[in-house]
């Protein structure tokens, strides 16, 4: 039996409007095209589904026991149809986030309140992690997208970079160092200075900053994130060098004087996505958005950088 969906329409058409002519305007079909859908059905089918009584149509009983089955595989089609459009127009769907906490605490969780104002259809969960944890969640491919800031080199993740800011000193509110625009490395030289931990690949970085000079900063303190340095920095235990984000933050909060450091020191964001399968268009979107509001962030510290307090 060879039944087409053209054919099954015109009949739940005809049984819905009452008329072929009816039909044939819920169709934009003309009235002989819709006879001859339903007489071809009827010669597949093999049974009459009207009894023609004079200019109108009766449904016969096996005609009534046919439409209900077709009427539910039409709410079918209409559901994922419906379904379908949701997606289509962002009013369903869901995103899992996985961000480092330079990037988790405050940078993302601005993008992602503009991201669901806009779709309000959309769940999405943010997991703020260590970058190592990221690039594990990742390679999992049980998240949509990641944001840390590893070098590395895995072939179950594409990494493109975010962008790239210098890092920035963190000094306490009416430090002496406040009075310079820019520091150098010998303004740190035994100077009360909280350190990342050791684990912390961008530690070795500010080492080697102060090693290349001579440098030896008196480390009062360590701590894994930047955001708990900018709190002890605030409560006077001594000055850091943070990654720009955090800084600029921290610095807008009034905890901390934020100061640009020659040689500069980059620091680079990276947007990390599952390799082993593509990515949705909400993905696409959140990152747009995310780079926006990176861009913003860069054009501000480009414009400003010795004037953050």
């Amino acid at each position: 039996m060879r039944l087409s969906h053209r054919q099954i329409e015109a009949f739940r058409a005809i049984i819905e409007s009452g008329s072929v002519t009816a039909a044939a305007d819920l169709l934009f079909l003309t009235q002989p095209s819709v006879s001859r859908l339903l007489a071809d059905l009827e010669a597949e089918l093999g049974f009459a589904l009207f009894a023609r009584i004079g200019r109108s149509l009766t449904p016969t009983p096996e005609a009534d026991a046919l439409y209900e089955e077709v009427r539910r595989s039409f709410v079918g089609l209409q559901e994922i149809s419906r379904v379908a459009d949701d997606i289509r127009q962002y009013r369903s769907g869901s995103l899992k986030i996985a961000a480092m906490p330079a990037l988790g605490l405050q940078f993302l969780p601005g993008a992602i309140a503009d991201f669901t104002a806009e779709r309000p259809g959309i769940a999405v969960s943010l997991r703020v992690r260590s970058s190592h944890a990221v690039v594990q969640h990742l390679s999992s491919q049980q998240f949509d997208v990641g944001f840390s800031a590893l070098d590395f080199d895995l072939p179950a993740i594409r990494r493109e970079p975010l962008g790239t800011m210098p890092m920035l000193a963190v000094l306490p509110p009416g430090h002496a160092l406040c009075d310079k625009t820019v520091l150098e490395p010998q303004d740190f030289h035994q100077r009360p200075f909280i350190a990342l931990g050791s684990e912390i690949s961008t530690r070795s970085d500010t080492d080697r900053f102060f090693a290349d000079h001579g440098i030896k900063p008196r480390v009062v303190a360590e701590a894994q994130l930047s955001f708990a340095i900018c709190a002890m920095v605030a409560g006077g235990a001594g000055v850091s060098i943070v990654e720009p984000v955090t800084a600029q933050h921290c610095a807008h909060l009034g905890m901390v004087v934020a100061r640009p450091i020659r040689p500069v020191q980059p620091f680079t964001y990276d947007i990390l996505t599952p390799a082993l399968r593509p990515a949705s268009r909400l993905v696409s979107d959140l990152v747009q958005r995310v780079r926006q509001r990176f861009a913003g962030l860069a054009a501000t510290e480009a414009q400003s950088p010795g004037d953050r307090a």
